[in-house]
Parts: C-alpha cells; sequence; structure tokens
C-alpha cells in the first residue's frame, strides 16, 4: 500500500493584552479570545503552562560593527538572567561573509561564547543566519516557543536568502523574530546612564528604542507591528511574525531590549489553533478579547504554502 502523508498545521498566537491604563492583563481564559483567521473564526487552545523557550541569537560581526562588539559581550549575563530561565535555552550565530554557530542548544554558557566573536570581513549575510537559526530551531522539541533575535545594522551584503523565503520559513516554525538593531559605524556607543527623553532617531525607518515603562513599551510594540513599504529587513521580519525591533545607541539601551523582549515573551498568552481552511497563499489573523478597551499585539498572519 502506498504510504499517504497529510500535514496538519498548527498555528501559534502569542498574544499580549494591555489595558487601558497601560498594565498587562493577567488570568484571561480561552473563552476570553476571539481568533478569525482569513476571516473565519477558529476554535483556540490557550497554553496555561510556561513552555520552554529556544532562543537562536545572531549576531554580525564584520568591521562595520566591530567597535560594538564588546559591549554585547558584557551582556551575556543579562541574557542569561532576564531572558532565559533554567528550563530554557539558547544558541549563538556569528554572521559576516559566512555564518557560523559559535554556541549551538546543547552545551556552552552565552557570556563566554559572546566573549570569542572577532570582528572579520565587510559582508553581513544576515539573511543567511537568520536561516540557519530557523534551522536550528526547527530542530528543537515542538513543545517549546521559538525565538529568534537578530542583533545588528538593518541590512544584508551577499546571503543567498531572500527576506520572503525568510519570513516563510519562521512561519513554518512558528518561529517569532526580534531585531536589535546598532548605530551605524562611527556613532558613538557608550556604557554611561542615559535618559530617553531628548533621544531622537530622524534615520530610524523602523522600531523604537527600548524602554521596559509598559507604557513606552506599547509605542514600540504599535510602531513594530507596522512595515512600511521600502522599510529595511528588520521592520518587514518583526512585522511579519509579531516580534519587535529595538535601536539602540547605549550599552543600557542593549540591556533595557533585552529585558524588554523577556517581559513580551513571558508575558504573552500563547494561543494556537489548527486552521480550518487549507488555502495556501497569506491567512490573516485577527485577535479580540472581552477585556473593554483593551490593546492586544500579536502576529499579524502566516504564510501556508501548498501541499
Amino acid at each position: 500500500m502506498p504510504v499517504i502523508r497529510t500535514s496538519v498545521r498548527l498555528v501559534t498566537v502569542p498574544t499580549l493584552v494591555f489595558s487601558k491604563e497601560s498594565r498587562l492583563v493577567p488570568g484571561l481564559k480561552a473563552t476570553d479570545f476571539r481568533v478569525s483567521d482569513n476571516g473565519l473564526l477558529q476554535q483556540v487552545t490557550l497554553d496555561t503552562s510556561s513552555a520552554p523557550l529556544s532562543v537562536a541569537i545572531a549576531i554580525q560581526a564584520n568591521q562595520d560593527v566591530r567597535q560594538y562588539l564588546s559591549f554585547i559581550a558584557k551582556t551575556g549575563s543579562v541574557i542569561e538572567s532576564l531572558l532565559l530561565s533554567e528550563s530554557d535555552e539558547a544558541a549563538v550565530i556569528a554572521y559576516n561573509e559566512e555564518v557560523a554557530v559559535v554556541k549551538p542548544f546543547e552545551t556552552g554558557e552565552v557570556q563566554s561564547a559572546l566573549r570569542k566573536i572577532p570582528a572579520t570581513g565587510r559582508d553581513a549575510h544576515m539573511l543567511d543566519a537568520g536561516w540557519r537559526g530557523l534551522t536550528l530551531l526547527g530542530q528543537r522539541p515542538a513543545r517549546r516557543a521559538r525565538f529568534l533575535i537578530l542583533i545588528g545594522q538593518p541590512m544584508d551584503s551577499g546571503s543567498a536568502t531572500s527576506v520572503l523565503s525568510l519570513k516563510e520559513e519562521a512561519d513554518r516554525d512558528n518561529a517569532t523574530l526580534f531585531a536589535i538593531t546598532l548605530p551605524e559605524y562611527g556613532r558613538a556607543f557608550v556604557s554611561d546612564n542615559f535618559s530617553l527623553q531628548g533621544l531622537s532617531s530622524g534615520t530610524d525607518r523602523g522600531g523604537f528604542k527600548a524602554s521596559v515603562d509598559l507604557g513606552k513599551f506599547i509605542s514600540v510594540l504599535a510602531r513594530s507591528g507596522k512595515a512600511e513599504a521600502g522599510a529595511d529587513p528588520f521592520s518587514v521580519l518583526t512585522a511579519a511574525t509579531g516580534g519587535t525591533q529595538f535601536h539602540i545607541r547605549k550599552q543600557k539601551e542593549f540591556e533595557e531590549a533585552i529585558s524588554a523582549i523577556g517581559v513580551e515573551l513571558r508575558s504573552a498568552y500563547q494561543l494556537s489553533y489548527l486552521p480550518s481552511s487549507n488555502e495556501a497563499g497569506y491567512h490573516t489573523i485577527k485577535v479580540t478579547v472581552n477585556v473593554p478597551n483593551a490593546r492586544l499585539f500579536s502576529r499579524p498572519g502566516y504564510w501556508r504554502g501548498s501541499e
């Protein structure tokens, strides 16, 4: 007898819910949410247990960012303390004209891995590094929530991977992409204390400065959920997968960006459903909640390939 294979696509929709007072809303149940897929109401499941996280971190490591790598290396303990719990795991990838796995999921420490990344070459195969990260995430157990964090300048030079193929791969793996954008080469990047007030960024095309203040964080989420025509790859990828982009200029902002990502990962409601339509193409997701004047942030949709 011939072997007949069929795929059952589980769509995950991490969703943040804020009250009108800009506070996170806890204690909601699956019956409080309504999720539609291409306009069709879906049967939603809410995972109330804390799924362990698998986080792939891809870091630009060419000459254009050589002055920033020493500051990034100092944040290894911040990543391990604010982003990862004992049940979570991380892999570290460095990219320039090559893509190298500096730390696999199974072994090593993030802090020591960051200290071993040298700055060499001129190209930045960011999209290829993202693909490698998604490949590693796709090999992790299905029960783990999957996230990819891109750290570098919002550009790519020399990759064989396209933005569209990376988006589609993230959809297939139910992975959410975050981006921490480094300044252009030559701009100041210092480790002193700072205030978000008064900082401006006229050249930033997507994302916002890092902040763990929930009121400001909502504005970051609102802008990161939209990618205008001609936007940089970071903006496109984070908007498409429901992630967030942060622009940083100082080491403290980098640490706050990591903290904000941790808040987002830990506070989101993990909704999922089996779509009632197998139609190929882009599927739009809409989430509403039974909380008056609430603000929601979730992935806008996903691509479904032909079977």
